[in-house]
């Protein structure tokens, strides 16, 4: 569905069919979707059941100009909005709030998603109101709270690819004062793809997720904490290598298309292994008083995230089926373990006003963020039969003697107050004022273990000492970044509620950061061992904060009597600093770098239309043109699609339910999304664009007020394609292989 598909009802009075009236929170403040003056999708409880959401890709596949990057299983998981991306090891574009906490990492979205209550994804520049990384958007995830009465429910699914999920809530009153409300989800896959050599199920996952809602009522105060927590263990790093003129588990490879990688098989000689664990707890009290409203809101997060496998080109170079040439002694037959831990506290303060009705409202309040991110890295020799767990580096003789090692540090500390107003010039003109100062502190320091080399010869693995010549003690920067982000937004309301049109303009604002210490000199000494220009390399041991310029102007129609909405907008967005991911095999160094400037234009719609009682239409359609428009270090890739946005998405779909016996009621829904092309590199390499590719999903099934029985499917017409791809020169691409096919049966049971 687009997200207001699901929310057509039918009232009473069986002659009129309207939209249901849905009021959404994202702009800070309680008012009707039809008069918020923004973009918004709004997706109820219903309709999330009714879509089948249980995951983030789910919902955002349904909304126009939104799309994702996902790889590595469950890992990393990028939101790109109206042209803006998110990128590995840099900051998002979009906000992820959930129950009130903005998360404070992209990869803590990635999970499963149940017992939910609402979730509203806002488009255009939002960082006057959520501040950091919300310069194209923000998404507001609310899970189901406790509720007056006790109820719950419980999902269980089996699917191909040997998939089950388990998943439900219950909750209730405990007394006058205090609810509860429990919540798990436990899910299990084979995932698609099997090792042609080892059998190992590449893509597989399991994970494990709990969370527990408390609320608490007094006479003018109330309180509501969350705690939840997650383990996922499965396959990792299970990319496919395409090198020119080499040969695949007996696959020839004439040069990168990312079209094709599921030609190529899985013929890695050492499983791949991912483990994560997440928690996350939160804290919100909100009082009334006479004429304000005082809110507190304080989050910590914990996410541990490790991963290993055999490293670029993940692939056994002793089969016979398998030749890479000269690229066995480029690269090496590596191993490679990786480990990401982040942990974050955030405090908000607000006090707004509480007369909704006034000609004036108003709210102010500070952020605080508190965050500290620990890497670590280790590309070993490969020495047969497994990858040795530790951390630590190994030496010659031991399991997979360490090439190189490198364990970093990364600091963020966030100041930002912020206010906004709301005035009512007349009664249908209104204006709307936001603005937000962040100061947000960075700090890097290497914390790689002293010690020789003993694979390369080399005095020590930090690259630190070795390539800047500082002291260990001084493997450390840090840096300041300041930005004031204003937002002003002007709507007016049609006349007897037909809709509303509105313009804004906002500034937005990412943070720059730091990569690894000694990032630069590494890049130049291997540029010049392979003979090429050092000055063409733009990555540096940092990088600027990214800031944006936005404009947009939109609409909202109800027509019909109701039975038609209709949604649009167009806009412009002018991007400085624009970060982007770089992967530079040698030395195993991913980081971040820069594009001088880059312009984003772009327009959307979507229309809902209630045909009769029983069957509801919708569509969507959205279309960017992403261009950089400046990049001083190489003047020849201005012009160039900006990576990892999708030209155009189109979705057309439908949903009916038709009664059968007593309360049973036969209910489906059919989704054709249509996604447009997508280059994955600035350079827009031959080979690293994914073409168009079309998507149908469909659910047919059977329902009544306590029970349903549901056939699903997903991606039925089998399309094969790349969910990611990184390239890396014009003869390498490295791609990741979308879920092929999918489909079982659903059954829900309410009480």
């Amino acid at each position: 569905m687009m997200a207001t598909t699901a929310l057509w009802a039918v009232p009473a009075v069986a002659q009129r069919i309207a939209v249901e009236e849905i009021v959404v929170t994202g702009l800070k403040r309680a008012e009707s979707l039809l008069d918020a003056p923004v973009a918004v999708t709004v997706f109820t409880a219903e309709a999330l059941e009714r879509a089948g959401v249980t995951r983030p890709e789910d919902f955002l596949s349904l909304v126009p100009n939104v799309n994702f990057v996902t790889s590595n299983q469950q890992g990393e998981f990028f939101v790109n909005m109206r042209g803006q991306a998110g990128v590995r090891f840099a900051e998002g574009a979009v906000a992820i709030v959930v129950d009130g906490v903005q998360l404070s990492t992209q990869s803590e979205f990635n999970g499963d998603f149940f017992d939910l209550q609402q979730i509203e994804v806002l488009k255009g520049p939002q960082n006057a109101l959520y501040g950091r990384n919300a310069t194209a958007g923000a998404i507001i995830v609310t899970t189901k709270p406790p509720g007056d009465e006790w109820d719950g429910s419980v999902i269980a699914s089996y699917g191909n690819w040997n998939a089950t999920k388990i998943q439900g809530g219950i909750g209730g009153p405990i007394n006058d004062s205090l609810g509860v409300r429990l919540s798990a989800s436990s899910t299990d896959s084979d995932g698609p793809f099997t090792n042609e050599y080892t059998g190992e199920k590449v893509h597989r996952w399991t994970n494990k997720t709990g969370r527990l809602k408390l609320n608490w009522q007094g006479e003018n105060t109330t309180a509501d904490f969350v705690l939840g927590g997650s383990h996922g263990d499965g396959g990792g790093i299970a990319f496919n290598a395409q090198i020119s003129g080499t040969t695949v588990g007996g696959v020839f490879i004439a040069g990168p298309d990312t079209n094709r990688v599921h030609e190529i098989p899985f013929v890695n000689d050492t499983p791949g292994i991912n483990i994560q664990d997440k928690v996350n707890s939160s804290l919100r009290i909100v009082h009334e008083m006479d004429t304000v409203t005082l809110e507190s809101v304080s989050s910590f997060s914990s996410i541990k995230d490790s991963y290993q496998a055999k490293g670029l080109p993940y692939a056994d170079y002793s089969s016979p089926d398998t030749d890479f040439g000269v690229f066995e002694f480029v690269f090496g037959d590596l191993t490679q373990k990786w480990r990401d831990q982040n942990r974050a506290f955030t405090q908000e303060l607000r006090v707004s006003s509480n007369d909704d009705a006034a000609r004036l409202r108003w709210q102010a309040g500070v952020y605080f963020q508190k965050a500290r991110k620990a890497r670590t890295n280790i590309n070993g020799l490969y020495t047969g039969g497994g990858i040795s767990p530790s951390l630590v580096p190994s030496p010659i003789g031991s399991t997979n003697p360490s090439v190189n090692h490198d364990k970093t540090k990364f600091g963020v500390t966030n100041y930002s107050p912020f206010g906004n107003i709301q005035y009512d010039i007349t009664e249908d003109l209104q204006l709307d004022l936001a603005a937000r100062y962040e100061t947000e502190e960075r700090d890097v320091e290497t914390l790689t273990l002293p010690g020789a080399n003993t694979v390369t010869g080399e005095a020590t693995y930090n690259q630190c000492v070795l390539r800047t010549g500082r002291a260990p003690a001084d493997c450390n920067d840090e840096t300041t970044f300041h930005q004031f982000q204003p937002k002003i937004t002007l709507s007016y309301s049609l006349p007897n509620e037909t809709g509303s049109v509105y313009a804004t303009w906002g500034q937005g604002f990412k943070s720059g950061g730091f990569n690894t210490i000694g990032t630069l000199e590494v890049l130049i000494a291997g540029a010049l061992a392979a003979g090429a220009n050092p000055n063409t390399i733009f990555t540096r041991d940092s990088y600027e904060k990214e800031t944006t310029d936005a404009y947009e102007l939109g609409f909202k129609a109800r027509m019909m009597d109701g039975r038609l909405a209709v949604n649009g907008a167009v806009f412009r967005t002018d991007v400085t600093d624009a970060q982007q991911f770089e992967f530079f095999p040698v030395g195993s160094i991913q980081a971040v770098s820069r594009v001088d400037s880059q312009k984003v234009e772009g327009f959307e719609f979507d229309a809902n239309m209630a045909v009769s009682e029983n069957l509801t239409l919708f569509a969507g359609y959205g279309y960017v043109d992403a261009k950089i428009t400046k990049l001083n270090a190489q003047p020849s890739l201005e012009g160039n699609r900006v990576p990892y946005i999708e030209k155009d998405n189109l979705l057309i779909g439908g949903q009916f339910n038709a009664p059968v016996s007593g309360d049973i009621e036969l209910v489906g829904r059919i989704e054709y999304k249509h996604r447009g092309s997508i280059w994955y590199d600035s350079s827009n390499l031959p080979g690293s664009r994914r073409d168009p590719i079309d998507l149908i999903d469909a659910r047919i099934g059977f329902t009544t007020d306590e029970w349903s029985l549901t056939l699903w499917g997903r991606n039925l017409g089998n399309e094969k394609y790349a969910s990611e791809s990184v390239p890396l020169l014009s003869i390498i691409n490295v791609p990741f292989k979308a879920p092929t096919r999918s489909y079982g049966l659903e059954a829900r049971y309410n009480f």
